[in-house]
Order: C-alpha cells, then structure tokens, then sequence
C-alpha cells in the first residue's frame, strides 16, 4: 500500500486534509513544535494551532511536558488496531439490537407517503452548519454548488469545507461551483484554493462576484435535491464568530429558483485566477456579460452613451446607416463635440443617408456588413447580433436582444486595435460622392435564375449584392436587403421566384460625354423609378426619379447657354 492509501484510512478515522497533512509530517520528521510545522507546511499560525488541537482532542497526536510544548504522533499501528476493535464493537452491537430496534421502530411509525413530502429543519451554530455542510459535500454524486462572502470563504476554509470536495471531486467526478467574493483580506486563502485545483486537476471551478453587502446570504446545493441556506446574524460578524443560523430545505421548488439565481451570477462572474491577477497587479479586469433583456440593453447603452467624454466608434450594417439617418432614437447620444466614426457597407440604398449622417459625423465605407459593435471612449465595447428574419424590420439601428458588453482593458484593447485597422482601409463618404466611384458587384447572376440560387450564390461567395446580366451584358443590381424584401414583405416563393422578377435597381451606363440628362431620358422611357448610374465601369450613384428631374432643371439652363 502507498501513502495516498494511508491518508485515505486517516480520512475514514475522520481526519481533514489539513489534519493528515500535520498528522504525515509529524509522521516523517518527529517530535516537533507547532510554530516551526506551520512554517515548513507555510500554514498560518492560528490555523495550525487550531489543527493541532483537533488532533489532540481526537487522540491523534501528544503533547511532550517540556516548554515550548511539542507533539508527536500517535502510532500508527494503535489506531489502526483501535478503529477496528471499535468496529468489531459496532457491528456485534448493531447484530444484538437489530431485532428489538426494528420491531420498536415499526410500533411507532406510520405508513410511508407515497407522495414525497418537503421538508426543513433550523440548523444553529457554525460548528453545526459546517458539519451539515461537509456531510451535503462527501454524500454529493453528481454537483455541488456553493455561494459564499469574502468572510464565509475564510471561515469555510478553516472549517475544512472545500477540502472535503476534493474526494467526492476525484472519486465519483462530482462537478463543484463555487461563487464568492475575492478581496484582499481572503486573497491568500483563494490562492491556495486555485492553486490546489490546479495542481491535483480538481473538477472545482471557483468565481468571483462582487457583493455589496458583508451579510450577503450563502448557501449550498447539493444535487438539486437539497440546500442549506446560511448567515450570521447580529451587527458584527467575525471569523471566530459561532452565532449563524441556517435553514436546510428539500423543497425541489425552492431549489430551483436559488440554482436559477446561482447560475445567473455564475454568468456574470470571473474566474478566480483572473481576479487574483487583478488583485496582485493592480489593473481592473472591468466587467463582461450578455444582456439577453431588450429593455436593460438599451438602458446600458444610453448610459453609456450619455456619458462619453472622448469618441464613439461604430462599425454597423448598411441598413443600419439608413436607421441612424432616419432619426434612430440613439442618435441623440452622438452628441456634438464628441468624435464620432461610424463605418458600414455603402450601397446604392444607403449612398443618401450615409451622406446625411457625413454632414455631422465621420463615415466611411468598409467592406464588412455583417459585424455590429460599438466602442465609447475606449473603455466600453458593445456587440450586437444580427435579427433574425422575423425581427429584420426593427425599428432601431441596433438589435439590443443578447447585446454583448464588456469593460474588459485586454479584450477593449484588441478590438480597438481592430477597428483602427479597418477605419484606416475605409473609404471616406467624400470620396464616394465626389464620383471617385465604386466597384460594380463581381458576382454574376442571369435574370433565368430563380431568388434561392441568387442567395446561395451570395452566401458561397460572401458578398451582399450581384450583378443581374442578361444575355451575359448587365442589366442591373440587387443586394440582400431587396431580396429580403421579396421574399419576406412581399411573401414570394424565392424556389419560384426569377431573379428577373424582382424590384432590382436597373442599370444605366454612360459612355463618352453622356450626361445625367440622358440617364433621366432612359429612365423616363423605361419607365424606371431609380436606376443606378454606371460609367466606365464604375458606380457614380443612383439616380432616382425625382433627383433626375432636379438634376435636369439645373443642368437645363446650362445646356441652353452651351448651344
């Protein structure tokens, strides 16, 4: 046998972890004293004396006569010989009384529910909520969870709490949470308990949460079968403190809604080491979560907002620029005075508002349409999903349902690196409407082809528009938002519908010395209501029916002079 199998009987005999570890070097180096033990196993010195004389209560250790006072062991040999005469004593007596106990027991009892009944009792005193507690923990088969103050991490350390998880957590794989609060003043106890997870692959999981109240209300959960609830009660609380009262309860009800709210704070948490980090640097960790509530997102992001001092940062879709320009309620927070870059996908929809949003506020085309996040003042990051179809038609320029936020110096610091990046690629909305020009789509589609092979055409090649040839020569232009639009508002069977059967925008090219006079003759007799200008073979602009006209009139008296 190994001593692993040694500390495992001394943990039968009802021995803590920290019991066996003075008990095993006691063992090996001899009669010693407790100040120079706890130097060598590096144990405060309260907690040694305290381990020491719970050892000499239960007859494990002896005290020499000399000053200052050493131990020694007990031997070995003696307590096994001890433990299993007592046993042999057990189980003679138990054989004696089985009889008479169960014919007793049977006199007394009444018939079993057979339905199952909730229960509670009131547990007074540390000693004996711990107790309660270590024996929840070593009786575990499947989870433990546990919530817990800066101060009951202490006091739960010391009363061997977390190292009776270790056996249920190595012998039957049993998952341990626990949720407390990393201070300074537990900081050394949560290092030794991270570094021990570490060290032995514990299945211990421990987060920090900060808790704004010293009294907060602890408890613990044991296979979703019962829970022991916890607190100290009076002004004062203390680590010697004996005066707590607790509740334990099987009510299946009652435990669901605290692992509800256990497993809420878990996802708001951070992991230990991370706090432990932040503790011993000196530099906050901030604050990351998903909000999943529309209404407590848009709280968070107006508060933010309001209270930029520095420069907002957003990279948005292309419907978006078409929100934002439309008097998108979150538009009021750009205030004046604030350095504001927005970047999105500018298309032949959003060239007009895009060049609105320009008069008060940077904006630059970036070739990304599918990512929407905002940064304010470098310190607070904002990600929002994509809506869903039935959602596409939301009102704000932001889907706020699950909206990601985070604080987090080390991950604010890689995505602002990231979005420096992709405004430095940008194209300026100046250069855009001063005719520099853009790139016609490059993905082909013929007018034969049906809405479905246009949008799976669109996904293999990742783009959110096609160019609709006929004949192989292009005709027009439709992105994902049309499409969109003829399959969802107008309800069309995109397997039946042909792409030249949808509201595309039109093209009309210019060649030579062609003017905007010419595209508005063409559209007048085609009959098109906007249509998008081409000229060696770029993008211009669009051109719609009323800008044509007022295009027209302004160039008429021009045109006159000329001849």
């Amino acid at each position: 046998m190994s001593e692993k199998d040694v500390s495992k009987f001394l943990q039968l005999l009802g021995l803590s972890k920290r019991e066996i570890q003075v008990y095993m070097f006691l063992a090996k180096s001899g009669v010693q004293s407790t100040s120079f033990v706890a130097k060598r196993l590096k144990m405060e010195r309260v907690q040694a004396y305290r381990t020491f004389k719970k050892l000499q209560e239960k007859g494990f250790i002896e005290a020499t006569l000399e000053r200052p006072t050493r131990f020694t062991i007990v031997p070995f040999e003696a307590l096994v010989d001890n433990f299993i005469n007592t046993k042999k004593n057990e189980v003679v007596n138990l054989n004696d009384q089985k009889t008479n106990l169960l014919t007793a027991w049977q006199s007394i009892s009444a018939p079993e529910s057979e339905y199952p009944v909730a229960k509670f009792s009131i547990i007074t005193g540390k000693k004996k909520i711990h107790s309660k507690m270590i024996n929840m923990i070593e009786e575990s088969k499947s989870e433990v969870i546990v919530l817990t103050t800066a101060l009951g991490l202490i006091q739960e350390d010391i009363a061997g709490i977390f190292d009776s998880a270790v056996g249920p957590s190595q012998e039957r794989n049993v998952q341990v949470q626990i949720i407390t609060e990393i201070a300074p003043e537990n900081l050394k106890v949560v290092e030794r308990i991270d570094r021990d997870i570490v060290e032995d692959k514990l299945n211990i999981k421990l987060r920090h949460v900060g808790m704004s109240s010293r009294f907060f209300p602890r408890f613990l959960i044991k296979d979703e079968e019962e829970a022991l609830l916890y607190a100290p009660f009076g002004n004062e609380a203390s680590v010697l403190n004996l005066e707590d009262e607790g509740l334990w309860i099987n009510d299946k009800m009652f435990i669901s809604v605290l692992k509800a709210f256990f497993t809420q704070m878990w996802q708001t948490g951070v992991d230990a080491s991370r706090r432990i980090d932040e503790l011993k640097s000196g530099i906050p960790i901030g604050e990351t979560l998903v909000i999943k509530s529309v209404e407590e997102a848009w709280n968070k992001v107006t508060k933010i907002l309001d209270s930029a001092k520095k420069d907002i940062v957003v990279i948005t879709s292309s419907q978006s620029i078409n929100r934002l320009a439309e008097d998108d309620p979150i538009i009021k927070y750009f205030k004046k005075g604030l350095k504001t870059r927005i970047m999105a996908s500018i298309d032949l929809d959003n060239l007009e508002p895009a060049q609105k949003l320009a008069k008060d506020y940077e904006v630059k085309h970036v070739p990304i349409s599918y990512l929407t996040m905002m940064l304010v003042d470098n310190k607070h990051l904002f990600m929002f999903k994509m809506p869903p179809l039935s959602d596409f038609g939301t009102e704000s320029a932001f889907y706020l349902a699950d909206t990601f936020y985070s604080s987090d110096p080390s991950q604010i610091e890689r995505v602002s690196e990231m979005l420096s990046d992709i405004w430095k690629r940008g194209i300026d909305i100046t250069e855009i409407s001063s005719q520099a020009g853009t790139k016609l789509p490059t993905v082909e589609i013929a007018t034969s082809e049906t809405v479905a092979k246009t949008v799976d055409k669109m996904l293999q090649n990742n783009v959110n528009s096609v160019l609709i040839t006929e004949h192989h020569k292009p005709i027009g232009v439709i992105n994902d938002r049309e499409l969109l639009r003829e399959i969802v508002d107008a309800r069309k069977d995109p397997l039946k519908t042909l792409a030249k059967d949808t509201n595309y925008t039109p093209l009309i090219i210019l060649e030579g010395n062609e003017s905007m006079i010419t595209a508005m003759k063409l559209m007048g007799e085609k009959g098109f209501k906007r249509a998008a200008m081409v000229k060696n073979g770029q993008l211009i602009g669009m051109l719609t029916e009323k800008a044509a006209k007022k295009v027209a009139l302004q160039m008429k008296p021009t045109a006159t002079k000329v001849t």
